[in-house]
């Protein structure tokens, strides 16, 4: 929070603070920001080390519906650390950061939209750029980490046959390269082949079947 600017929570904020929360929650790309990061069962032993202060949008929502928080701007520092924490644990080139960066724009725009006279908050997370030549451009390939591609493949067998099978479709439909047939009953997929979109709409559908979260039968491909 800017130091000297506190915006009490009136009708009309709780109103508008609402409504950015719920497009938020709204988004195809926040499900893995809904709710707080199962570090336990992730066995993402450090997270609590490294993450100081854990928080999701469900958390946020939760907290203002129950009137904890008094002035606009802790609302939304609650919601931009949601993002800073992805980034500060997984790095800039995780698939899930960029997914954070881009809900984060979104957050902005919406805070501009709802509450103009509010002032934007500001990320805690500093990114570095190359300063070497600053005629050449900074990479921004989107890569997949080796632990991530180990949770992927973990993920993976806990799925029943008709949800590998919509996984299985995903990848033949967007990145083919990354499916091979062995034989008429087997099949492998080779997950280094698998392109970052393809992974993230991956990712994404396990994550929907492994939280419960009512989905049609078709898988978004």
């Amino acid at each position: 929070m800017i130091k000297g600017t506190q915006t009490p929570i009136n009708k009309e904020e709780l109103k508008k603070l609402n409504q950015i929360l719920q497009q938020l929650i709204d988004s195809n790309d926040s499900l893995e920001f809904r709710q707080p990061v199962d570090h336990k069962t992730l066995g993402l032993h450090d997270y609590l080390i490294v993450v100081k202060k854990p928080m999701d949008l469900g958390t946020c929502s939760k907290k203002l519906q129950n009137s904890e928080y008094k002035y606009v701007e802790e609302c939304l520092d609650d919601i931009q650390s949601i993002w800073d924490n992805c980034k500060l644990y997984n790095g800039p080139s995780s698939w899930i950061t960029k997914l954070s960066e881009k809900l984060e724009k979104s957050f902005k725009k919406y805070v501009k939209n709802y509450l103009p006279l509010v002032n934007l908050p500001q990320s805690s997370i500093k990114v570095k750029k190359s300063t070497e030549d600053p005629g050449v451009q900074e990479d921004t390939q989107q890569t997949i980490s080796h632990n991530e591609k180990v949770e992927f493949s973990n993920n993976l067998k806990q799925l029943n046959p008709d949800q590998i099978g919509g996984i299985v479709q995903i990848i033949q439909t967007n990145s083919p390269s990354a499916f091979i047939v062995v034989n008429k009953e087997r099949f492998q997929i080779v997950i280094d082949n698998i392109d970052f979109d393809t992974f993230v709409k991956c990712q994404n559908q396990i994550q929907t079947w492994m939280t419960g979260e009512e989905v049609s039968k078709k898988v978004k491909l």
